[in-house]
């Protein structure tokens, strides 16, 4: 019990910390919903929160991002920079939940694109590695050797599963506490 409430306690922090920054908006009425999956959408716009960018009407060559919808400028910025190409088809599937291979991908280009690095650890070895697509496997590994991604705490990284917005949270607080190095 005492690994739940440390969990916990980080959870809180790690929420607090990005709510406070503008990152995240909350659910209404004072909620968080940190077990609840975060979206490909939710995530660009958390990223785009976070760099700064000023939201303004942009449109996308995407055909399922309406102009109107409040992440567009946000999935037009992360596209414009390179961080994200879609799902195929013209399509990038803003309501789908991101997958945990999706978001280290996404978070590897975007720290690329905001020249931030971050010092290098040991390698993490995932149980379930050869289960990380070919196109995720770079930056699922760069992204844990630099201690901002980890596994599920059962020597699994479950590249197929949601992200959570409670794993966004203390993505972002990491990167935000984390010591840079200059690249």
């Amino acid at each position: 019990h005492r690994v739940d409430r440390r969990q916990r306690q980080m959870c809180i922090r790690d929420s607090a910390h990005s709510v406070a920054r503008g990152y995240f908006k909350g659910e209404g009425e004072g909620r968080f919903a940190p077990n609840r999956a975060i979206t490909r959408a939710e995530f660009v716009t958390i990223l785009g929160r976070k760099a700064g960018i000023t939201p303004s009407g942009a449109s996308t060559a995407f055909k399922d991002v309406k102009g109107d919808a409040y992440y567009a400028p946000y999935v037009a910025w992360a596209a414009s920079a390179g961080m994200i190409q879609g799902t195929g088809g013209g399509k990038f599937e803003p309501n789908r939940t991101i997958t945990r291979e999706e978001m280290a991908v996404i978070l590897d280009k975007f720290l690329s694109h905001e020249k931030k690095a971050y010092a290098s650890a040991a390698k993490g070895q995932f149980h379930d590695g050869t289960k990380i697509s070919s196109w995720a496997k770079d930056s699922v590994d760069k992204m844990t050797r630099q201690g901002l991604l980890s596994g599920m705490g059962n020597g699994n990284f479950a590249p197929k599963e949601s992200f959570s917005r409670a794993q966004a949270a203390q993505v972002l607080y990491t990167i935000d506490t984390l010591s840079l190095i200059h690249i």
